[in-house]
């Protein structure tokens, strides 16, 4: 039974049952988690919604530090021996090797940076290289139809050598985690946002089919909860790297079909309203 409350007017008013957290593991079978949720639970659910998305950008976050561990233990030595000593003096590049100099990707040997200060290479044209170097310049590769050009006329002195790019790679590895979670939580959180509020639109269909009175609100916390199971098959895909044909399509339908057990766990009785005669 709905644990419930006496108000002054002799009525009374059922009070919420379960916390914001234990969704996580009661939105996957109980149908007494989602009447709550329909009757009892205040607001939206976006809160809810956060929290979910929180924990689970914890875990693929951390999956994706490891990844950039092993991948920088192993590439980044390859990648520093090629690196030459490059000096900026008054906006004018020199190095000491032959030229043009490649520094290619580790083991493909795809060129990556070419260095030509001799003018013989002027553009990126004819080369994979996703930057190139000359005497005053850099050009670099923004993608097939954009090459960004950067003038170095107002640098006065500067040295890059191995010692210097195997520090920024140490700083990438140890703050990739920092850098990249807050991005990724909020575009994640935009989207989920906009996606149960898409998700709400459809449950009105589904309560109008199935003969339930719920409201617009009602059906965006149902929503928010009911998409966690989706949430958490596809952060466990994350974190084992598995790849799955159409995976979109199997989340929805698994959001749609717990959407529709939310509905149907709210089908006795107006759970948008927050008072019964006694």
């Amino acid at each position: 039974m709905t644990p419930q409350e006496s108000v002054p007017d002799g009525r009374v008013r059922s009070t919420r049952r379960y916390g914001i957290l234990r969704p996580l593991l009661f939105s996957f079978f109980s149908r007494s988690l989602y009447r709550d949720v329909g009757r009892n639970w205040k607001g939206v659910g976006f809160l809810y919604l956060l929290v979910l998305l929180v924990l689970s950008w914890v875990l693929v976050t951390i999956h994706l530090h490891r990844m950039v561990e092993g991948l920088a233990t192993v590439f980044s030595p390859l990648l520093l021996e090629q690196i030459p000593t490059l000096t900026i003096t008054d906006g004018v590049v020199s190095i000491l090797e032959p030229q043009p100099y490649t520094i290619r990707y580790p083991l493909t040997e795809a060129p990556l940076v070419i260095i030509d200060t001799t003018g013989q290479t002027r553009s990126l044209e004819g080369t994979p290289a996703r930057a190139l170097v000359t005497r005053d310049q850099v050009y670099v590769r923004k993608s097939d139809a954009e090459t960004r050009v950067y003038d170095l006329s107002n640098i006065r002195h500067f040295v890059l050598d191995r010692v210097l790019v195997e520090r920024w790679i140490g700083v990438f590895r140890r703050w990739f985690a920092v850098a990249v979670y807050p991005f990724a939580l909020a575009f994640s959180y935009a989207y989920r946002v906009v996606q149960a509020l898409f998700y709400a639109a459809i449950g009105l269909g589904f309560a109008r089919v199935l003969k339930v009175d719920l409201r617009y609100p009602a059906l965006l916390r149902l929503s928010a909860v009911s998409v966690t199971p989706a949430v958490a098959v596809d952060t466990l895909r994350d974190v084992t790297g598995t790849w799955i044909p159409h995976w979109w399509l199997i989340c929805f339908l698994i959001a749609m079909a717990y959407l529709g057990f939310a509905i149907r766990a709210n089908s006795a009785g107006d759970f948008e309203s927050p008072t019964r005669p006694a």
